[in-house]
């Protein structure tokens, strides 16, 4: 029995050492397994949020070129009507200036008339 007693202490040690180091490696492996797991949903993800990230900067640079484009439109909207404005003021400025042509004439043509009768109606000195 002296014998028998180290001989299953030492199986039982064995045995032991043998099951522990296959939980571990059966651990290590689905530590293994999730990481790599994990690596690639968050390389997709990573992909993923790469596309989006493009995609939201391919739609800003198209929104930049249509808002600089409705931009340069309204500029030249802005002149244009800017031009037709000057060129109505000018016009008024051109009607006033008839209007009070026509009022200076008009106002010396009554003057004249009013010298004239002034005239005619006192009696002339010889001179």
């Amino acid at each position: 029995m002296r014998v028998g007693v180290p001989i299953f202490l030492f199986l039982a040690a064995a045995g032991f050492h043998t099951a522990l180091t296959a939980s571990l490696e059966s651990a290590e492996k689905e530590d293994t397994f999730g990481e790599e797991v994990g690596l690639e949903q968050l390389s997709e993800l990573q992909k993923r949020d790469q596309e989006e990230f493009e995609a939201a900067q391919m739609s800003e640079a198209v929104q930049d070129e249509n808002t600089e484009e409705e931009n340069d439109t309204q500029e030249e909207d802005m002149n244009r009507d800017g031009n037709v404005e000057a060129d109505q003021h000018e016009s008024e400025s051109d009607e006033d200036v008839d209007g009070m042509r026509q009022k200076r004439e008009h106002l010396e043509a009554n003057v004249e008339e009013a010298d004239e009768t002034t005239n005619l109606g006192s009696p002339r000195l010889p001179g």
